[in-house]
């Protein structure tokens, strides 16, 4: 069975959610979202080529989560580059997409934010220089690094 997802963006590709157990279609999706959590701006490398982002369900029950990465240019606002993605993640699963990069990246940040129903979703982020194989040391960037938003 495959993940349920939407998107507000017309991507091919979805977040990978795999194995999932037979069983009654999710609910449809909340119409917004009590939690909302981001990674502030961060930098890449000059060699990073994807952004990926994960979260984990560690809950005792499934949810709706809904990311969106953006660019941050330096003196402009932010932009969505990939997102937002609406997700539904069944208890102890675990849902990622790799976002590929832009060629020009200077003088750019970037911040994802994650939006979900419960505070037992737990999201991350990592930098890859080749997704999955070439992943760039030191680039994690926790649950507990992400900083509770209103936007």
């Amino acid at each position: 069975m495959a993940a349920k997802r939407s998107s507000a963006s017309a991507s091919a590709k979805g977040p990978v959610v795999s194995g999932l157990p037979p069983g009654p279609p999710p609910p449809p999706p909340p119409a917004s979202y009590p939690n909302k959590r981001s990674t502030g701006p961060f930098s890449a490398p000059q060699d990073t080529q994807f952004i990926d982002w994960a979260v984990l369900n560690g809950g005792g029950t499934g949810h709706w989560i809904r990311v969106t990465v953006f660019k941050c240019p330096v003196g402009a606002a932010k932009i969505p580059i990939a997102g937002p993605t609406q997700t539904f993640l069944p208890s102890t699963f675990l849902a990622h997409l790799a976002v590929p990069l832009t060629a020009d990246r200077r003088s750019v940040y970037y911040d994802v934010l994650f939006e979900d129903e419960d505070l037992n979703m737990h999201p991350s982020v990592q930098l890859f220089r080749k997704y999955p194989t070439d992943l760039i040391a030191g680039t994690l960037i926790p649950a507990g690094s992400l900083t509770q938003t209103q936007t």
